[in-house]
């Protein structure tokens, strides 16, 4: 069984064949979708460092073939797989899913599919926001037009809360759920109840969080925050949302969700690769991302 994978190296992009699987996680599965976004955007463009090659791809669906610990009950069964588990952000600091076959730590499995569609692989995305809403209160800010920040926008404004978007860059996006959407500070209101960080863009983060009031900031961990330039004497509440964070979901809210996701849909393109080599014309991603479909 030999393993194919589109890894990204100094600032390279190369589809490798391995002899063999290599074996670095617990669990061992087979690609069957695979999202590529902002993350892979990141790496690409040169504004997410990384310091060792590093397969692509953030998210999406596995079919699991080997189990190397006792928790066969995974073996056979589809499960998406999410950005967030336990030993950093995939596709980023350990191998994503741009590869036949993949071996992941169990803490990216995140939920049991019976028959997976190309949009699954959204899911995690899905949850994720679903949890920076749960924390936001109106009216509220939202920096970035990434498929986070877009979600997040739809998400709000099916559960009645008002918000605003600020984006210096992929402003386009937003339009695709007709959200309201400012790209230079100086238009924006100066106070707010709840800011929310989701893009990579550092100056753009940096320019909110210095130049605007608010009492609540929401970070998502997604958007590799490692600086927050507070002014001094500021009283602000901080709240980092990432999976150590996450709680089951009421039905009310997942179907909200689910309502606002279908307007992205049409933004979001399912291609079917045959090869890896088609892959790397599809990288940087363009707008909201692509789901690659392996057959």
């Amino acid at each position: 069984m030999r393993q194919k994978s589109l890894v990204y190296s100094s600032g390279v992009v190369e589809a490798i064949e391995y002899p063999a699987v290599v074996v670095t996680g617990s669990v061992l599965g087979k690609t069957v979708y695979a999202y590529i976004g902002d993350i892979e955007r990141g790496v690409i463009s040169g504004y997410i460092p990384v310091n060792k090659p590093v397969v692509l791809g953030s998210s999406g669906i596995v079919r699991v073939i080997e189990v190397l610990s006792e928790k066969t009950e995974y073996t056979g069964k589809y499960y998406t797989v999410t950005p967030l588990g336990s030993r950093g952000i995939l596709g980023l600091s350990v191998n994503g899913l741009l590869s036949n076959y993949v071996s992941l730590d169990d803490s990216y499995l995140e939920e049991e599919l019976t028959t997976p569609t190309p949009m699954d692989a959204l899911r995690p995305f899905f949850k994720h926001v679903a949890q920076l809403a749960s924390v936001c209160e109106e009216p509220v800010l939202v920096e970035g037009c990434g498929l986070t920040g877009v979600m997040l926008g739809g998400f709000l404004r099916e559960l009645g809360l008002t918000s605003h978007h600020y984006c210096e860059r992929g402003r386009r996006n937003a339009s695709v759920l007709d959200l309201d959407v400012t790209s230079h500070i100086s238009n924006l209101s100066r106070k707010w109840r709840t800011l929310v960080i989701t893009s990579l863009n550092t100056a753009s983060k940096f320019r909110v969080m210095r130049e605007l009031e608010y009492s609540k900031l929401v970070i998502s961990v997604l958007s590799l925050t490692d600086l927050i330039p507070l002014k001094a004497n500021y009283s602000v509440k901080v709240v980092v949302v990432g999976r150590e964070n996450s709680t089951s979901l009421s039905e009310y809210v997942i179907n909200k969700g689910k309502k606002a996701l279908q307007g992205l849909l049409k933004a979001i393109r399912v291609i079917k690769a045959s090869d890896l080599e088609s892959i790397r014309g599809l990288l940087p991603p363009r707008g909201l991302g692509t789901v690659i479909e392996f057959s």
